[in-house]
């Protein structure tokens, strides 16, 4: 079966590409290398153009905005890409039969009310980031494939997730700072994956979730990762919101998202932080 990944070149449409195999075709926009095909999502016309060519079987758009607090100066160019790219997808995906799954975040909800939040939550967003993607899901509609996450991390040394952060500020002997009182749901990546492509197989349903068991703030997702490699704890500095602004503003401690609780849940069993950096440090080299 064909398959296209759009926005190959992050870490979540790496492992795609990784498990879908030579049959998956690739595409990137300013880190498209290799054998990714060039692609803006902001450009809705060349959206179509490749799917229509290509005609694939199945898509997968892990790609977009990701940047925070970028959209809060640019949340009109952040719209055209979330928004716009996302329906000129879904819609040249039905006309050439293929199924799409798009990717969401836990960040249309604020986490100040009652979170971990279910698919049936109200969504809150707090930021530009967070309401252009219910815009999307909203656009895309309940006959559409989306999965909801959060905290996405890997060790891919191209994405600037969390964990990457942590472990190479702490490495250099560098002070962490991280938030006390912003907290989520920590998703690894290559489990976001299988369960895209599991996702992927099934029909259309609206928002589905899918991220890690465990709700944590960023201090104790800080901590899991200098332990498991050995780092120094003591350069990990708590701080909160009011301490530390940022241009977005983040979810809160009753953040971060139940998985397996919506009428159709997946059956890909998403693992531990502590389970992913074992994993992961499979991968290290010796030092």
């Amino acid at each position: 079966m064909s398959t296209l990944v759009i926005g190959a070149s992050g870490q979540v449409g790496k492992c795609l590409m990784r498990k879908l195999g030579a049959d998956a075709v690739g595409t990137g926009h300013t880190r498209a290398t290799g054998r990714l095909i060039p692609l803006d999502l902001a450009d809705v016309g060349a959206i179509g153009r490749l799917i229509r060519n290509l005609k694939p079987e199945a898509i997968y758009v892990p790609g977009g905005v990701t940047a925070v607090d970028w959209c809060e100066a640019h949340e009109a160019e952040a719209r055209r890409i979330c928004v716009d790219g996302s329906v000129a997808i879904q819609e040249a995906a039905l006309a050439v039969g293929a199924n799409a799954v798009h990717f969401s975040t836990d960040y249309v909800f604020s986490g100040e009310l009652f979170g971990p939040y279910e698919e049936s939550d109200p969504p809150d967003p707090v930021s530009a980031y967070g309401r252009v993607k219910l815009e999307a899901e909203r656009a895309l509609g309940r006959h559409a494939c989306i999965i909801r996450t959060s905290m996405v991390y890997s060790d891919d040394p191209d994405s600037k997730n969390f964990h990457n952060f942590v472990r190479n500020t702490l490495a250099a002997g560098k002070e962490v700072k991280a938030f006390s009182d912003q907290a989520g749901s920590p998703t690894y990546a290559p489990d976001l994956a299988e369960a895209a492509i599991e996702l992927q197989a099934m029909p259309p349903r609206g928002v589905i979730h899918y991220a890690g068991p465990e709700v944590m703030n960023r201090v104790k997702f800080a901590q899991l990762v200098a332990r498991a490699y050995g780092l120094q704890e003591s350069l990990i500095r708590a701080v909160t919101s009011d301490e530390l602004p940022l241009p977005a503003r983040r979810p809160k401690l009753k953040a971060g998202l139940r998985v397996g609780r919506g009428p159709h849940p997946l059956k890909k069993e998403p693992v531990t932080v502590e389970m992913a950096l074992e994993d992961m440090k499979k991968r290290e080299p010796r030092r």
